[in-house]
């Protein structure tokens, strides 16, 4: 009976082991091939997968490399149109007036509008707006409108700025000295005080070489001093008017005080441009003295030479008339024989 049991459980277990294995064929065969409908092999469901995968990350790494690209293309554009509006917008530039005489500051963006100032050739604005063929400048204190093409602009302006800008130095010591070569132990050739402001010819490495007058600079360390740059302006209606009656009461200044025979016409050395720092036009002034005052001396010193020279004569000539006047006796040329003999100064007889 167990020997009956033993056999029948064997064909059990090697049935089933049997059919296993069929079943494990079966799904490797589908895993490997499936037949559809047409007749077709198609992949299996992992290879399938895998390659959708593989796929879908080619079209994503495409994408990501189109979207750079489109990114990078538009940023590039940005920029070029960014450079661009930069290059023709003049807002905030420096601008330099180009023309024969003047150029009239308009209070609107138009020839019919009434003017406000002048702008003078090689002077500069800052260009605060643009309507058109016209800009919106600040020169000075002249504010206004001015037509475009009248104006240098980009390299050319920056030219033009090299050519006409003027330094100044202002001291900010109570007292520098100003020594003859750019060195600490230079000899002091003049000492500066504070605010005193000098026209600076060059600044190089610690130094500002200044001009003192007459031919004569100086060197003074640039950490006691400013060194700021002005460029020529222009002037407002009333500014021009103030000017001009400067100029023509020093003119008439002139010719009250030098005397008639001495006189020469004088022709103002003011710019036709109210943009002089105010040493300019101090030092301007004081030679215009000092050269008033050495010609009105000078003048003054030869009218009296010549006027003593005069007197002097006179009173010699009346002198000697006077003594021989006295020394010269009265004779009666009918009642005696004497005649006075002046080149003896004696009596004698005919």
């Amino acid at each position: 009976m167990k020997k009956k049991m033993i056999g029948l459980m064997a064909c059990f277990l090697a049935a089933g082991i049997l059919t296993a294995g069929q079943a494990v064929c079966s799904v490797s065969a589908e895993e490997k091939n499936v037949a559809t409908a047409d007749g077709e092999t198609e992949a299996p469901a992992e290879m399938k997968q895998e390659a959708e995968t593989e796929k879908g990350t080619e079209v994503v790494e495409e994408t990501e490399q189109e979207t750079k690209a489109a990114k990078k293309k538009k940023k590039k554009k940005k920029k070029a149109q960014t450079e661009s509006a930069t290059e023709q917008s003049l807002v905030g530039q420096l601008v330099f007036a180009q023309c024969e005489e003047h150029i009239n500051i308009r209070k609107g963006p138009g020839t019919d509008s009434e003017p406000v100032g002048k702008i003078y050739d090689d002077c500069a604005a800052t260009v605060l707006g643009e309507d058109g063929e016209w800009l919106e400048i600040q020169s000075g204190n002249a504010v206004g409108f001015v037509k475009s093409e009248y104006f240098a602009t980009g390299e050319e302006a920056q030219a033009i700025a090299e050519e006409v800008a003027y330094h100044v130095a202002t001291i900010y010591a109570e007292e520098l000295n100003i020594r003859a070569l750019p060195e600490d132990d230079a000899e002091v050739i003049a000492v500066a005080y504070k605010d005193e402001e000098f026209e600076a010819v060059s600044y190089e490495d610690d130094w500002i070489q200044v001009y003192l007058g007459d031919d004569v600079y100086g060197y003074v360390n640039a950490y006691y001093a400013g060194y700021d740059t002005y460029y020529p302006e222009a002037e407002t209606l009333e500014e021009e008017q103030a000017r001009l009656d400067a100029e023509n009461a020093e003119e008439e200044y002139v010719q009250e005080s030098l005397p008639e025979e001495t006189y020469t016409s004088y022709t103002s050395d003011t710019s036709s441009y109210s943009g002089q720092s105010s040493w300019t036009a101090e030092t301007q002034a004081q030679t215009q003295a000092q050269t008033q005052a050495q010609t009105q001396a000078q003048t003054q010193a030869q009218t009296q030479a010549q006027t003593q020279a005069q007197t002097q004569a006179q009173t010699q000539e009346q002198t000697q008339a006077q003594t021989q006047a006295q020394t010269s006796p009265s004779v009666d040329d009918e009642d005696s024989d004497m005649y006075y003999d002046a080149d003896s100064g004696e009596m004698k007889k005919f």
